[in-house]
């Protein structure tokens, strides 16, 4: 089997399954009891927050565990502090978890607007700076768009939201961007950020979010008041020492998979770029994703028809691909014949020339066959 679906997720790190042994069936103990077994695995809450700060470049935030990066995006925009009726912007290419997130605060009263995008997936800055204002309470801008890969510069929108809306609150979904891309949040000045373990070869199940100092959410999950009173719920310490170890992993190795990814999808762009009528959508500084786009094939019928060579990818985000062709599309403004032939094919360290080589192949095999049996 030839894995290309690393957006939707990761195969976890052999060690981040020890670690998950160690603390489900050894070590399994509540870390809220106060006998000393329980005090020793708190430490371990402890561990994983300072690694990933450390991770994030802030050392002085805040940590705050969750059970997936969707939860830390609601926990995010349901729980900052917004006036009641304020205005809240966000983008037109946002994943599912901040789109309705949004459109359920529009219903309780909230002012959204979206920015629209460049046609790579970026955000258009100028169209955003045009919706900033002084009465704007929350912004929320992904670091790295989960269908193209494109990557957002979060310092450029941070300067325009503390310029034309001081009072905000800047949250990034950093689902993609973590440990795919250098991430110094200090320096990007981002109040909230989230994160989600299973995208970096961690368990599924465990996710986080950045809390910048002097930074508060309100809760959204009620309880025994753990993750300092802001997620309640008895934590996950061996998802979360999971998480801890692959990000431990993921920063070791940072430099030479980024050079890994970057040269495999630089041959897939030149090879595929060779291919008839084919638009490359995702722009050469995509970490890890390359969204192609061939005309006159649909993008569903091609990804069964590379699974029968083995072949596993995506046709944009796994939480949309269920409920049909990625909405993604109508954003991107595709001419028509384009428009159903999306598939996303995203990598990672352990995806080899091979891999892509063999992927190349059924390409070659598989399109100009489909192309025959297009509907009229």
């Amino acid at each position: 089997m030839i894995y290309l679906d690393n957006a939707a997720t990761t195969a976890m790190y052999p060690e981040c399954l020890d670690s998950f042994k160690k603390y489900g069936v050894e070590k399994f103990f509540n870390p809220s009891a106060v006998y000393a077994p329980s005090v020793e695995v708190s430490r371990v809450l402890k561990e994983a927050r300072r690694e990933i700060l450390s991770a994030l470049h802030a050392p002085d935030g805040t940590v705050v565990f969750t059970a997936s990066g969707s939860e830390a995006d609601n926990l995010a925009l349901f729980g900052s502090k917004k006036p009641k009726g304020g205005k809240i912007v966000t983008t037109a290419g946002e994943h599912s978890a901040v789109i309705n997130s949004a459109a359920e605060l529009s219903a309780r009263g909230y002012e959204v607007v979206y920015a629209p995008l460049l046609p790579d997936g970026k955000v258009n800055l100028e169209e955003l700076e045009k919706l900033l204002d002084e009465n704007v309470c929350l912004v929320s801008v992904m670091h790295v768009n989960n269908e193209t890969g494109a990557v957002n510069d979060l310092k450029a929108v941070s300067k325009l939201v503390r310029r034309l809306s001081p009072s905000a609150i800047f949250h990034s979904d950093g689902v993609q961007g973590f440990l795919n891309v250098e991430t110094n949040l200090k320096d990007m000045d981002v109040d909230l950020y989230s994160m989600s373990a299973h995208k970096i070869h961690g368990p599924k199940g465990v996710g986080a979010l950045y809390m910048k100092k002097g930074i508060r959410v309100s809760p959204i999950v009620f309880g025994g008041g753990q993750e300092y009173g802001i997620r309640s719920a008895t934590e996950n310490v061996p998802g979360i020492d999971a998480f801890r170890v692959a990000v431990e992993i993921g920063r070791k190795n940072f430099a030479v998979a980024k050079e890994h990814k970057k040269q495999i999808l630089s041959y897939l762009r030149e090879e595929i770029g060779k291919m008839d009528d084919v638009i490359l959508v995702s722009n050469p500084d995509s970490p890890h994703v390359l969204t192609v786009t061939f005309k006159d094939v649909r993008g569903e019928v091609l990804m069964h028809a590379l699974e029968s060579h083995g072949i596993l990818l995506g046709i944009g985000s796994a939480c949309n691909s269920k409920k049909g062709v990625s909405r993604f599309k109508d954003l991107l403004g595709l001419d028509k014949g384009y428009d159903e032939g999306i598939v996303r094919i995203s990598v990672s360290e352990s995806t080899s020339r091979t891999d892509a080589e063999a992927l190349v192949e059924a390409l070659s095999v598989e399109v100009p066959k489909l192309r025959k049996y297009k509907r009229i």
